[in-house]
């Protein structure tokens, strides 16, 4: 019996051994007054349900956007004199120690912003299927804080000097398509004569 319940101390230590650790940060996903506006495809402020945005994070060094992640729900832009801007409330990611080791590190952020048409295209990634208006900013980095921490200052999307705004807008039909629909043109008129 005890040597059964030494190989089992020695097993569960051994797993402790590679287990990861994780930790948490935290940020305001707000840009309420910040002179950093989203813009809708005309260039005017985006305003209200008609435009979403989302925050997405990945490590620190993070320098494609694929590789990041979405934390929480979209947003709506505010309206009336505050369009432009968002208020997405505070926001925590939890990453393991091989993304940093410690709470509150800085990692990479991104803001990713589309029409919501109604109601119907409710994620970034609809939006660009459905071809309706998206846009993003740069990849931008930003130290969070520590939630275990109450006087640890939650750094805002709006104050990180690597977040500018962005334009949300339709895409622009290819050249390709436009290409192909010029080639199937000139076959039905060949086909003519």
């Amino acid at each position: 019996m005890k040597k059964l319940l030494l190989t089992a101390a020695a097993i569960l230590a051994t797993l402790n051994m590679f287990a990861q650790a994780t930790f948490q940060g935290s940020v305001d996903f707000v840009t309420t007054g910040s002179g950093k506006f989203v813009t809708d495809p005309t260039g005017a402020n985006a305003a209200g349900s008609a435009y979403k945005v989302a925050l997405y994070w990945g490590p620190n060094g993070t320098t494609d956007d694929r590789n990041l992640t979405q934390i929480g729900a979209a947003a709506n832009m505010s309206s009336g004199l505050s369009a432009g801007y968002f208020n997405g409330f505070g926001r925590t990611i939890t990453y393991p120690d091989t993304v940093a080791s410690a709470p509150g590190a800085v990692l990479a952020f991104q803001v990713r912003g589309w029409e919501s048409k109604g109601g119907t295209l409710t994620s970034y990634d609809s939006a660009l299927a459905a071809g309706a208006g998206t846009g993003k900013s740069a990849i931008f980095t930003m130290d969070s804080a520590d939630p275990a921490v109450p006087t640890d200052f939650k750094p805002s999307v709006g104050g990180a000097p690597g977040f500018t705004g962005f334009q949300i807008a339709v895409p622009e039909p290819s050249v390709i398509a436009f290409g192909l629909i010029g080639a199937g043109a000139l076959l039905m008129l060949r086909r003519r004569k």
